[in-house]
């Protein structure tokens, strides 16, 4: 089995995917694999039934209690390095379903290297410079946020000497640079609950990994409002949708103004003429935003994130054949 799991290991490293969906039905298994270019069909004997309860064993999932949800953890060493593994199952009437991820293999980058968009990256200089206020990143299933944030994080960390501490669910990047605090909700440490221990720890900059309720949106509002810098992502197509999903999440547009600094929707999209990804963005930030709170309505100047897709194509940034599939669903 150790051979089969190097062999995916193997596959995810040289696809550069993130995760593997097992998926059993009517006796069947299924297995696909997102990659550079989404979710793709991965035949192969070596990917079998067999390692799949190979995965489960090596989680630490419990093998008798197979109808409710699990997720587990394990550590695998492949070329001399050490990844991060989370295996979740998840069981219906008829069907079963797996998705491994590797949560250490997006690599802490430059800024410069997020993007092809010199403007995005010029913003971003500024966000890390900020002492105050909230900075949230919105976009699909990977659309690369985690990795955005945590480059801004690590530059913030070990370029301004700040303290970061993030509160995540699960951490996907970890990083020796700041402390990174898991929820555990069947153990009550909930993003509530975890935001009131981190603040004791007096931190400079706080990342929650996703503003899903209105508690969270309130605790977010709260620490931003109190002198705190905060990032966060939210679900949300683009960014004026982030704010409208921000209020029916329970802020007052008042309150929003107080605190939001700056809203980037993303895609992940591949470059032209290249076997590597880059980060396009729509950023929503000053006089736009200003002009939002003021009148309420979207500025005209603004470029939406299918805007910014169309023009980086125009320019031949990035390639054209599947630049824009996410973005009506997203």
């Amino acid at each position: 089995m150790e051979e089969r799991l190097n062999y995916l290991v193997y596959l995810m490293l040289s696809q550069r995917a993130s995760d593997v969906h097992f998926v059993f039905q009517h006796e069947e298994l299924r297995v696909q694999m997102r990659g550079m270019r989404g979710m793709e069909r991965l035949r192969d004997a070596r990917i079998d039934e067999r390692l799949y309860h190979y995965l489960k064993y090596i989680s630490n999932l419990d093998l008798a209690n197979s109808n409710e949800p699990q997720s587990g953890r394990f550590t695998h060493i492949y070329d001399g390095k050490r990844y991060f593994f989370r295996f979740s199952v998840l069981t219906t009437i008829q069907t079963q379903t797996g998705v491994l991820r590797i949560l250490n293999n997006h690599s802490i980058q430059r800024l410069e290297q997020l993007s092809v968009q010199k403007s995005s990256i010029a913003v971003f200089q500024k966000w890390i410079c900020y002492r105050t206020g909230l900075l949230l990143m919105c976009g699909p299933t990977g659309s690369g946020k985690t990795t955005t944030l945590h480059t801004l994080l690590r530059l913030i960390s070990v370029k301004q000497n700040r303290k970061v501490i993030t509160l995540e669910d699960p951490i996907e990047i970890i990083d020796d640079h700041y402390l990174q605090l898991q929820i555990n909700e069947k153990a009550g440490f909930t993003y509530e609950e975890g935001i009131r221990q981190l603040l004791r720890h007096d931190p400079d900059v706080i990342m929650l990994g996703e503003i899903r309720d209105r508690d969270t949106a309130k605790m977010a509002y709260r620490c931003a409002l109190t002198g705190h810098l905060v990032f966060s992502t939210i679900h949300a197509k683009d960014a004026y949708e982030a704010l409208y999903r921000m209020e029916e999440l329970g802020l007052s547009r008042y309150e929003l103004h107080e605190v939001i600094k700056g809203i980037a929707a993303q895609r992940l999209c591949i470059r032209y003429k290249r076997k590597e990804r880059t980060c396009i963005y729509e950023i929503l930030a000053g006089q736009e935003l200003e002009e939002f709170f003021i009148s309420g309505k979207p500025s005209k100047k603004h470029k939406t994130i299918q805007k910014e897709i169309h023009d980086a194509v125009e320019q031949q940034l990035i390639d054209a054949k599947e630049a824009f599939y996410d973005l009506e669903d997203a």
